[in-house]
């Protein structure tokens, strides 16, 4: 995310998350909802293009092929993510 948003911007959003919303950075991956919830307010309709942008780059750390939705959300990209490693052929 630092690319996106620059180091300042992004050290002040996981301190607003740590000190408003008592989530910290290392429980981001399992409290995406409240962390979506929140950019979405603090940030409005950039909530959801930075959310694209994080889903954008997970499908690629995963090696997936990523399918950008119109009204997709960074919680459904990542359920969607879920559903399609659940139908890959295991590894050897």
């Amino acid at each position: 995310m630092t690319a996106l948003l620059g180091k300042g911007v992004l050290d002040s959003l996981y301190l607003h998350l740590e000190r408003f919303c008592a989530i910290t950075k290392d429980e981001l991956p399992n409290r995406l909802e409240a962390f979506f919830s929140i950019l979405e307010k603090t940030l409005g309709s950039s909530g959801k293009t930075i959310g694209k942008a994080i889903a954008k780059r997970f499908y690629c750390k995963l090696q997936l092929e990523f399918d950008e939705k119109a009204n997709h959300s960074l919680l459904e990209y990542v359920e969607e993510a879920k559903r399609k490693l659940q139908t890959l052929p295991p590894h050897d």
